[in-house]
């Protein structure tokens, strides 16, 4: 796969996680007092859905090596680039713990249900700090000239 095509999918992969976000938190930001057994089951296929498609989209990131042209291009910022390596591996161990707790959910686990609303809602507050990091360091490693001093 070229470097163009990576790129696509990688675009294609995040607005799609974006949208599935959308979904995922107006599901949550509300949670019903009747029907919840199928409220629950609805949240369970939107959040799989969901961390299918971060995590496919993580590991895209990952490919030929994450985030190496920025390293190349600001070897300086190497230090940064492991920190947001690093956080891919926290957010799939959130996953894996919101996945769980969202499997194991009963339609009278109501206390159950509003924690794991709350922490999806934190889980989709993290991923869109990262992505914001992301981007704030891609912006900043082919953008900004640190030019030369005659």
């Amino acid at each position: 796969m070229t470097i163009q095509e990576t790129t696509r999918r990688i675009r294609e992969e995040h607005a799609k996680v974006e949208e599935l976000a959308d979904r995922l938190r107006e599901w949550v930001a509300v949670v019903p007092r009747a029907n919840i057994a199928s409220w629950i089951t609805e949240a369970r296929e939107r959040f799989e859905h969901f961390r299918a498609h971060m995590t496919q989209h993580m590991a895209l990131e990952e490919r030929d090596g994450y985030m190496s042209a920025v390293v190349r291009q600001r070897p300086s910022l190497s230090v940064e680039v492991d920190r947001l390596k690093h956080e891919h591996q926290e957010i799939e161990r959130i996953m894996a713990s919101v996945r769980r707790a969202v499997g194991a959910l009963e339609s009278d686990d109501r206390l159950l249900v509003r924690d794991c609303c709350h922490r999806i809602e934190n889980l989709l507050s993290y991923v869109e700090h990262h992505e914001n990091d992301e981007n704030l360091l891609l912006t900043y490693a082919f953008t900004h000239d640190i030019g030369t001093k005659d």
